[in-house]
């Protein structure tokens, strides 16, 4: 039943490549994919569907591969530019590029929202014990997000590290305003070789980072050097299988040389959230590696961790453990679903 939906994603991408990347056709793209992906979540939330969620996957593509055709009958209007420059072809660059564009744009109130909702999935995972009075790192923070929620449940000092140095210096501007500077340190870095000395953190995260990478496994080890013995490791990466990812993974493949400078300012002029704006720029643009629960734990295993613990999300739209063993279609919406996972450095 699988190969229902799969043929009907194979003629999407074929015919979205085959219309080329005008500014019109791409701008067609763009909306007809984040409305299809957006659309999706209705069938992935929904636990009462009355026919397969591939079926009704399938519908969805067909819909969206008339809106698209729609809007192309239309491109006549247009002077024919191309959109803009094209990305990089190089996987760390596409992901440096992309990230420093989306994580400085929040206002006061947007950001402080989002660090609510870290500080939320801390303490609904009671996670807060192993925080408080300790020293934690972020690598790949952002915009210093999860530093200032490890902050707020007590950590006492926060360092951030992100290749993005527009990310970094937003986080540095809301650490001076929150007077924070001496309980953080913000710098633009690769996760691959730190600034800090061995066993320097009993914390450590990589949330939703390490599956952009090259070399992920590099990054695991630089981690263990950094993290002192008997130190803790939330790790958050994507898991395998299930029709959401095939649905991103395709929609960012037919995407693949449309700016996302481009795709962000489509969405803004859709008055979309910022929170669902960079939801939606990090779906349609951002390449993932996806893994199983027993694939990561071993890799992590094989570098000294242990006592693992998979943790929640927390969220209605989390693809959380619990919400796929509910769920009579939850394998096939959600695959692995999000591997949010809590370990143990056990040695050095």
């Amino acid at each position: 039943m699988q190969k229902i939906y799969m043929d009907s994603m194979g003629k999407l991408k074929s015919e979205m490549d085959r219309a080329g990347n005008s500014c019109f056709i791409a701008y067609a793209k763009v909306v007809t994919l984040a409305v299809m992906n957006m659309r999706y979540e209705k069938i992935a939330f929904n636990k009462g569907l009355n026919d397969h969620p591939y079926v009704l996957t399938k519908e969805l593509i067909e819909d969206a591969l008339t809106m698209f055709n729609a809007m192309c009958d239309a491109s006549f209007i247009e002077s024919g530019k191309t959109a803009k420059k094209l990305k990089s072809r190089d996987k760390e660059e596409k992901h440096r590029l992309l990230f420093n564009e989306i994580w400085d744009k929040y206002n006061s109130e947007e950001f402080e929202g989002y660090v609510d909702r870290y500080v939320y999935r801390i303490n609904v995972n009671n996670l807060a014990d192993l925080i408080k009075d300790k020293s934690c790192v972020d690598l790949g923070c952002g915009n210093g997000v999860f530093c200032f929620a490890l902050l707020k449940c007590g950590a006492r000092y926060a360092a951030g590290i992100d290749f993005g140095d527009d990310s970094i210096q937003y986080a540095k501007a809301v650490a001076n305003e929150k007077n924070l500077d001496e309980r953080t340190h913000f710098v633009t870095s690769s996760v691959y070789i730190t600034p800090y000395e061995d066993n320097s953190f009993d914390f450590a995260i990589q949330n939703g980072v390490f599956h952009h990478l090259k070399d992920y496994e590099q990054a695991i080890m630089e981690t263990r050097r950094i993290l002192k013995p008997g130190g803790w490791f939330w790790y958050y990466t994507d898991g395998e299988g299930g029709i959401s990812y095939d649905l991103w993974d395709t929609s960012v493949e037919i995407l693949r040389d449309v700016p996302s400078d481009f795709v962000e300012d489509i969405l803004e002029s859709m008055n979309v959230s910022r929170n669902k704006i960079v939801h939606l720029t990090d779906g349609l643009n951002a390449t993932y590696a996806h893994t199983s629960w027993d694939k990561i734990t071993s890799v992590l295993s094989r570098h000294g961790f242990g006592d693992f613990k998979r943790l929640t999300g927390g969220f209605d739209t989390d693809f959380d453990l619990d919400k796929i063993q509910a769920d009579p279609y939850g394998k096939d919406k959600f695959g692995e679903g999000d591997l949010r996972i809590l370990c143990r450095l056990m040695e050095k």
